[in-house]
């Protein structure tokens, strides 16, 4: 099988440097091209075509709002995840609007940009930072459907995932696997009214999900 090929597009060479050496420690990523600023990474999209962008908001040239905005207009396959300091709400409504598949913050754990990495390479969206979570949940809290059946395994997951806990992780905790839980993720998805990850989390967030006792 193929490594996930990933383009880094940040203007800081220090934290391309760190990103690039957690994500090469992994057998199945590969990170094909390195952009320090947007003209540049427009070009080497088309050069490398790489299954997953990285993407900061603030760079030279041209924005990292500008860049997915651009890729949107054409037919490109690479799924782009942000990587950012920035936390306005307006901002990353735009930036998820536009394209993004993912909004994780700078200070999340190298674990979670792994994983983030592959679940946006396999067409997974919502990996967002808890603190982007809870923008989500004022922003979107009258669009879901109120209080759904789950089933006693669907909540456990629910649960999980409302800690911020990977799907890989929950496989291991509840005995199952990583395929199992995909596919309770899309039945949660469908009951709750959610269309990505982000906001399946925003609920389970809003429902109680994610204490220590179980919803």
């Amino acid at each position: 099988m193929s490594p996930i090929r990933v383009l880094l597009a940040d203007d800081h060479p220090a934290l391309r440097k760190g990103i690039r050496t957690i994500l090469e420690m992994e057998d199945d990523i590969k990170v094909v091209a390195e952009a320090d600023d947007g003209e540049e990474t427009m070009r080497l999209i088309d050069e490398t075509q790489p299954d997953v962008m990285i993407l900061d908001v603030s760079m030279p040239r041209k924005s990292g709002l500008d860049v997915i905005k651009e890729l949107s207009k054409r037919s490109v396959l690479t799924n782009v995840l942000v990587l950012s300091a920035y936390d306005d709400e307006n901002f990353i409504t735009e930036m998820i609007e536009s394209g993004a598949a993912g909004y994780l913050l700078k200070r999340e754990a190298p674990e979670t940009i792994v994983e983030a990495v592959r679940g946006v390479a396999a067409g997974e969206t919502g990996w967002f930072s808890k603190a982007i979570i809870e923008k989500i949940i004022q922003q979107t809290k009258n669009q879901f459907i109120p209080r759904p059946r789950l089933t006693e395994r669907e909540k456990e997951i629910l649960h999980y995932l409302a800690l911020g806990w990977r799907n890989t992780q929950i496989a291991d905790k509840l005995n199952i696997s990583e395929r199992t839980v995909r596919y309770h993720l899309r039945n949660i998805y469908d009951k709750v009214g959610a269309d990505s990850r982000g906001m399946a989390i925003a609920w389970g967030v809003q429902h109680g999900f994610g204490k220590d006792q179980k919803a």
